[in-house]
């Protein structure tokens, strides 16, 4: 499927939000490390080993060039080529005339574009506070760009999803570096870009996490996989009763994104959707709070699917919704 394709599919998919697709399959550059990586300093792309790394031997030089580009205040000088987001400019020629009330755009996020870029003795990007500095703020242009480009298409608004896989990992062994304090202040000058350029934030963790600590984070709304971990949002309810105050919402991602997408049917995943709200209904969350804050999404990207895997995820979701709708959920 090309950048086109992917386009006037999810645009004719009936999505209450529809998003530009990204490619991985497509292009390395398209890969969720490479296309946010790229233009940031020290950052190299290897394509043809399908490595991004960190060469720090003209550190200085290209931290003055990126600062000088960042200062300026113009996110026009941060933008994704064609080759890196391909579906954007396919998604915005499509959706050009067809103004939907809401669109989504994505991106990588601070904390898994940090710690998955190494120098050569495998030090993490992370480490180092400059350099990490760098990559927070290439993120933040970047954004305001795709930001600038989306917000013609939607009538109410732009939601922008920060992508995080990483914390489905925080607090274990291999991430104990990771504060809490860390996480929330690098995220924290993500979202105010994402505000302060008009759009609603979201984060999407395709794992399972401490949704307490991503409730505190101060996002808007909370995108996880429900498929597989749906009830285990539950066990945060002292941390989602101000996130619900704050006007909080969740993203349930109950539609599986991997082969199980096969095997499941409508109702079988509005069962499992149902028992995610029997869960918060009772910690104290009433249905009617439930209901007025749930999005239902697919469990994570369709990039790695086939054409077909990826239609049925989509008839899939819209089959949950209608079902949902009728049962009074959403």
């Amino acid at each position: 499927m090309d950048a086109d394709e992917a386009a006037a599919f999810l645009l004719d998919a009936g999505l209450s939000i529809p998003f530009w697709p990204q490619l991985p399959r497509r292009s390395f550059a398209e890969g969720m490390i490479a296309q946010y990586g790229s233009g940031m300093p020290c950052v190299r792309l290897i394509p043809d080993r399908g490595v991004v790394c960190l060469d720090t031997g003209t550190r200085m030089s290209e931290l003055e060039e990126f600062y000088g580009r960042f200062f300026a205040e113009d996110p026009s000088l941060f933008p994704m080529s064609s080759d890196e987001a391909a579906g954007l400019p396919a998604f915005e020629r499509l959706a050009a005339g067809r103004r939907q009330p809401f669109v989504k755009g994505q991106t990588t996020g601070p904390v898994t574009l940090c710690t998955s870029i190494f120098d050569p003795d495998r030090q993490p990007l992370f480490s180092d506070l400059d350099l990490r500095d760098a990559a927070v703020k290439t993120i933040v242009r970047k954004v305001q760009w795709q930001i600038e480009r989306l917000k013609p298409l939607a009538a109410e608004g732009v939601l922008v999803f920060v992508d995080e896989p990483v914390l489905a990992a925080f607090g274990s062994s291999s991430y104990l570096y990771l504060s809490e304090a860390v996480v929330h202040e690098m995220l924290g000058e993500v979202f105010a870009a994402i505000t302060g350029a008009g759009a609603i934030t979201g984060i999407h963790v395709c794992g399972n996490s401490d949704w307490g600590m991503v409730a505190r984070s101060g996002v808007q709304v909370i995108n996880f996989d429900a498929y597989q971990y749906g009830p285990s949002i539950a066990l945060y309810p002292d941390d989602l009763a101000p996130f619900f105050e704050r006007g909080g919402c969740i993203a349930w991602g109950i539609v599986p994104t991997t082969s199980a997408v096969n095997e499941v049917t409508a109702e079988g995943l509005l069962l499992r959707l149902q028992a995610c709200f029997e869960a918060l209904r009772r910690k104290g969350f009433s249905s009617a709070l439930l209901r007025e804050r749930a999005i239902l999404t697919p469990s994570c990207g369709t990039g790695t699917l086939t054409p077909c895997e990826a239609r049925r995820v989509f008839e899939l979701l819209g089959q949950v919704r209608e079902l949902a709708l009728a049962a009074g959920e959403v």
